[in-house]
């Protein structure tokens, strides 16, 4: 547990060993996990956090779905590879599920070729609990575990290809995990 300022953090492997464990176990958890943060916030009683020593939070995850929300942005991609934003999308916007098999850390080294054309981009995630379909807005809301930021890696010369199969583009993640492994 990391104190509001970033200066200090607490162990809490006694409350849950992991996120996913932590996540998993949400309403038990979650008032243990706030009283902790609350303490160290107000009695300052942690040891010095050094950032740098950060790993993922979430290293693996059951799903990434990945909604693309900013009109610009979808934009810009899209007259890159000289090609038009549909209609539809200002309507429903495109999701598509990632590889969520292996996160890197923050401060870890992208690697991957620079002819698979690397761009990164920061993106807030929402990480939830269980939102069954059908769910509405305000049920879903409830379901809001976390709200963090995150790097998003895509490998944008890939992509079209990939994209003209019509599956999705399972072969781009699977590259950028393989050469993460090397």
């Amino acid at each position: 547990m990391v104190s509001r300022d970033l200066s200090q953090y607490r162990k809490v492997e006694d409350i849950a060993p992991t996120l996913q464990a932590a996540l998993d176990d949400w309403e038990v958890v979650s008032p243990k996990l706030q009283a902790v943060y609350q303490d160290l916030n107000d009695n300052r009683n942690g040891l010095p956090f050094d950032q740098t020593q950060c790993h993922s939070p979430l290293p693996r995850a059951y799903q990434w779905a990945d909604g693309s929300a900013y009109l610009n942005h979808v934009e810009l991609v899209r007259k890159a590879r000289n090609s038009e934003v549909p209609e539809s999308f200002y309507d429903d916007p495109l999701m598509y599920q990632g590889g969520s098999d292996g996160f890197i850390g923050p401060r870890d080294d992208i690697v991957a070729s620079e002819a698979w054309g690397i761009d990164m981009e920061a993106e807030v995630a929402v990480i939830t609990g269980k939102v069954s379909l059908g769910s509405t807005s305000k049920q879903a809301a409830e379901q809001i575990r976390l709200v963090m930021l995150v790097n998003d890696v895509s490998l944008r010369n890939l992509i079209p290809s990939e994209l003209a199969k019509g599956f999705g583009f399972f072969k781009v993640s699977l590259l950028l995990h393989l050469a993460q492994l090397l």
